[in-house]
């Protein structure tokens, strides 16, 4: 019995298409290793931990848990890299999103107001991935402040 199968996926192929392929599979896994690390970034943003706390980076780092904001909160928590606001605080996140609405309402006054909203800013991160790939969202994402690990 030959092996027809193969012979006729040789023949198909040509030889100066196979670097092509190796290259595509290469992007391929590199996208792939970008797209979970922006989950991961997006993951810890949604858990409102201060990213740019510099033991904070260890914990990012290190966490190997469930990637829920709820559980990403809680494992900070208990190792000691988080403290959760007591009832007077604000925390660290809404005071850096109530801040930065002031100065976009600051800077548009007269114009046509945003939505920027986490939802918004995750909806708009999302839209760019599908849209243009992962430098679009890489664009969204620093223009919402959100810290790209690559750049830091």
């Amino acid at each position: 019995m030959s092996d027809n199968y193969s012979d006729d996926l040789d023949s198909d192929i040509e030889e100066d298409s196979l670097p092509g392929l190796r290259r595509a599979a290469n992007k391929s896994k590199k996208l792939e290793s970008e797209n979970q690390s922006l989950k991961r970034e997006l993951a810890f943003a949604k858990a409102g931990l201060p990213l740019d706390d510099p033991k904070m980076r260890y914990f990012v780092k290190g966490y190997d848990g469930e990637m829920e904001a709820e559980a990403i909160r809680a494992a900070a928590v208990e190792a000691g890299f988080y403290q959760q606001p007591t009832q007077g605080e604000q925390p660290a996140t809404q005071s850096f999103n109530d801040g930065g609405q002031q100065r976009v309402m600051a800077a548009s006054a007269g114009s046509i107001s945003e939505d920027i909203s986490e939802a918004a800013a995750i909806a708009r991160m999302e839209q760019a991935m599908s849209e243009g790939g992962v430098e679009a969202m890489f664009d969204v994402a620093r223009q919402y402040g959100i810290p790209i690990a690559s750049e830091q």
